[in-house]
């Protein structure tokens, strides 16, 4: 059943796709003239319109609309003529007389076709000059019906109407609501008479609603596949990962399939081609409809209420049940209000009715948007000892709830003054920004979520990104980071049209300015885009991935068969690593259009720049390339330098990683190897002296102790036997004779275990010879000391001195 349900599914896409691409047809072309004639009547008729007294924001928007659309058409047009025009002086150039030469005269055959050539390039370029008009002449009407429209929009929300403390509000009102009822009747009346035949005629076509209902069906198939396989379960304490996946999922079956199931019964409705005024209240209803939809789908998945362990924000029990009752009652009761309001004052001279409608809605938006802004409906569920705020958001949402809360009541004011049309405004004006920001905000919540379990090391994603990149286990990631910046750029993008377009301001400069990023500017004879900056980055990546591949076969795989010292495979792995890095660069500015000998000119400017400000970074670059050529230093020497001694670890581009025998890292700069004097510890070979210098007392034997050093060191079995083992016998001094035992070992990682053990095999050696006493040195007492300051003073002891103390050390 599973497998006929599928292709089923599959053939019906099939066949609509077959039928949309059938009917898809190459429409005729018509001669420029009556383009351009047609073209023309439509700016004359708008024109013609916008100068009339009685326009409304909405017919601008669509005069703008018809604008847009000429001036497209003309630009498109313009676009082809100065294509024709290119080609045709491309032809015409080889077929014209040149000055100072002697040639042969043209045949008649040359003389005709230069002159048919010669007369199409002045068809073409009549025709550039005539769309350039029609170009110039849409801009003016748009500049103007935008001012329009801003003029118009204003003088509509300030419009006075009839207050509803006026007595002759409440007397006209009656009359006003039966007229309304009775329209409303009889629209009701011929759309359920005319409106089933016409489906049934035939005359519709339904494919694509058809396409969109297979799609539901498809997707809330798919998310109840989910739902059952990570849904919420009932696990007592889920992780963040569960929660959000949760959320997600849920969010396709309770907001996105019911919307989309509301949105195709609106379309099939409209198909019906409903009378007025249904056809205009039709989207209202489907509007509001999806808005209580949204919102019972967000509070039902983000907020959780009666599914505490799932809950997405940070909410307490009490406040998330308080704060989804009351979003979802203002909602059904706001919408609800808001459309029987537009219903009735729909068309007509309804004055009274609409003044007392605009009251009624704002004092019901009122009464139930309070208690969502309460704090009691936004406490925190925050850890004992949390030293976040208690309320969620902090300080600044509760400021902002306290201005919501003004400006909602701010609407009954309004409403009583006689303003209904900026009352209406504000409320529904504040609930679709509210709804959008929750919107954007719980998009971020989700991605950013997603992105972290996405690239948690114990996920499938996870382990493949470390593996892939040749990451640590447990190495963090921060790619997700980037990717959750670009998911925060594209909602504050769509946020800055969203909101001005929910207080019905002009969003056309804002959508001029998204049009020129995509479309891109010129910048002499460069021309940056959107689109070509995406094909730069596309090109640079795939550069990189496959730079990166290469570079890894070469290290994994062919260095590994080939006989050469760990430096040298280190260098040549750096070299492939920047050779590949130049190349992609090359290669996406390539595919960003810009031209080499314009490049060159970027770099000539960019070299006085270096030699001005960033000389500093090119000596130390520059110099990073003379140690990886000369390799005065490689990967492994034990090298001191400018007061930092330890290993090198790592010879990049710009400085050089060195660690020290405290295992801490120094980055130096290159530069410091070229210009100061560099101790390589091990430039020819990697062994190393050790030097132990020791005292002994005056009465050694020092033939006897320069047997024991140098038996000792011999003893040992990683001190070479050539270069042997050297004893000095360096000075005598008034507290002992001074030597010193210098021994050769293979390895620099030899030298601290080696000079340990002889240290240890010294010191027994030398008690064995009973060179050194190991017995404590004996305590004097304070008698003792005041005896021998007596003697040297003259002075007896104290009376009762007779504690020790611990002698000094010798």
């Amino acid at each position: 059943m599973r497998g006929a349900f599928r292709l089923a599914c599959f053939m019906l896409l099939l066949c609509i796709g077959a039928d949309a691409l059938g009917q898809a047809g190459t429409p005729p072309q018509r001669p420029f003239s009556q383009l351009v004639g047609l073209w023309t009547r439509q700016l004359d008729r708008i024109g013609y319109r916008a100068d009339q007294a009685d326009i409304q924001a909405a017919e601008i928007d669509a005069l703008r609309e018809q604008t847009t659309d000429v001036r497209a058409a003309a630009a498109a047009a313009a676009a082809l003529a100065r294509n024709d025009l290119a080609d045709t002086k491309k032809l015409l150039a080889p077929l014209e007389p040149q000055a100072g030469t002697d040639q042969p005269p043209d045949t008649d055959a040359v003389k005709a076709e230069r002159d048919r050539l010669t007369e199409q390039a002045a068809i073409s370029e009549s025709r550039v000059k005539q769309c350039e008009v029609i170009i110039a002449r849409a801009d003016q009407l748009l500049d103007r019906m935008t001012k329009l429209r801003g003029q118009v929009v204003l003088q509509t929300l300030l419009h006075r109407d009839l207050s509803p403390l006026s007595p002759n509000a409440w007397q006209r009102i009656g009359p006003e609501f039966v007229a309304a009822v009775q329209t409303l009747s009889k629209a009701m009346a011929t759309w359920g008479r005319e409106g089933l035949s016409s489906l049934q005629s035939g005359e519709e076509d339904l494919s694509p609603l058809a396409f969109w209902a297979l799609a539901t069906i498809v997707l809330w198939w798919f998310g109840r596949l989910l739902r059952r396989r990570f849904g919420r379960g009932e696990e007592v304490e889920p992780g963040q990962r569960d929660r959000t996946i949760a959320a997600a999922i849920d969010g396709v079956g309770l907001v996105l399939v019911p919307i989309l199931a509301v949105w195709l019964i609106g379309k099939l409705l409209a198909a019906s081609h409903p009378p007025t005024p249904i056809d205009a209240l039709l989207p209202e209803l489907i509007n509001r409809v999806i808005s209580l939809l949204l919102v019972v789908g967000l509070t039902a998945t983000a907020l959780a209420p009666h599914r505490a362990p799932w809950r997405v924000l940070p909410f307490t029990d009490a406040s998330a049940q308080h704060l989804s009752t009351a979003l979802r009652r203002l909602m059904a009761a706001g919408l609800a209000v808001d459309f029987v309001f537009v219903a009735l004052t729909q068309g007509g001279d309804r004055e009274a009715l609409r003044a007392v409608g605009a009251l009624i809605l704002a004092t019901t938006v009122a009464l139930l948007t309070l208690p969502a802004m309460a704090d009691r409906a936004w406490q925190a569920g925050r850890p004992e000892g949390s030293e976040l705020p208690p309320m969620v958001g902090g300080t600044w949402w509760s400021v902002a709830r306290l201005a919501l809360s003004l400006a909602v009541l701010s609407s009954i004011v309004f409403a009583l003054l006689g303003y209904a049309t900026l009352a209406s405004h504000i409320h529904s004006a504040l609930a679709s920004t509210c709804l959008l920001l929750a919107l954007a905000l719980l998009a971020h919540r989700l991605s950013g979520d997603l992105l972290d379990a996405a690239a948690a090391p114990e996920t499938a994603t996870g382990r493949w990104v470390r593996r892939r990149f040749g990451l640590p286990a447990d190495a963090t990631l921060r790619g997700q980071n980037i990717v959750l910046l670009l998911i925060d750029v594209v909602l504050v993008a769509l946020l800055g049209i969203g909101i001005p377009a929910a207080w019905n301001v002009d969003i056309d400069a804002i959508l001029n300015g998204f049009g020129q990023l995509l479309h891109g500017v010129r910048i002499g004879s460069v021309h940056i885009s959107l689109e070509n900056i995406g094909m730069a980055i596309l090109a640079f990546g795939l550069a990189m991935l496959l730079a990166r591949l290469v570079r890894s076969i070469v290290r994994d795989r062919v260095m590994p068969t080939v006989d050469a010292p760990l430096p040298l495979r280190q260098t040549i792995d750096a070299g492939l690593n920047y050779a590949g890095v130049i190349i992609a660069i090359l290669i996406g500015i390539t595919a960003l259009g810009i031209d080499f000998t314009n490049l060159a000119i970027v770099l000539g400017a960019l070299s006085v720049g270096i030699g001005l400000g960033l000389q500093n970074i090119a000596n130390n670059v520059i110099s990073g390339v003379i140690l990886l050529m000369e390799r005065p230093v490689k990967a492994g020497d034990w090298v001191s330098v400018n007061g930092h001694e330890g290993f090198v670890r790592r010879i990049n581009i710009r400085a050089t990683e060195i660690e020290t025998f405290q295992r801490t890292h120094v980055i130096v700069p290159n530069s410091l190897f070229l210009q100061n004097p560099v101790i390589n510890r091990t430039y020819a070979d990697t062994s190393s002296r050790i030097e132990i210098p020791l005292t002994v007392g005056l009465a050694t034997d020092v033939a006897r102790m320069e047997t024991i050093l140098r038996e000792t060191a011999l003893a040992h079995p990683r001190v070479l036997r050539v270069p042997a083992p050297i004893v000095r016998f360096v000075r005598v001094t008034t507290t002992g004779l001074d030597f010193e035992l210098f021994v050769f070992v293979s390895q620099l990682a030899d030298r601290v275990v080696v000079t340990n053990d002889l240290n240890r095999d010294l010191l027994a050696r030398m008690i064995e010879e009973k060179i050194v006493d190991p017995k404590p040195v004996p305590e004097l007492r304070v008698r003792d000391l005041d005896k021998l300051a007596g003697r040297l003073g003259g002075h007896e002891p104290a009376p009762g001195a007779d504690h020790a103390v611990p002698s000094p050390p010798l």
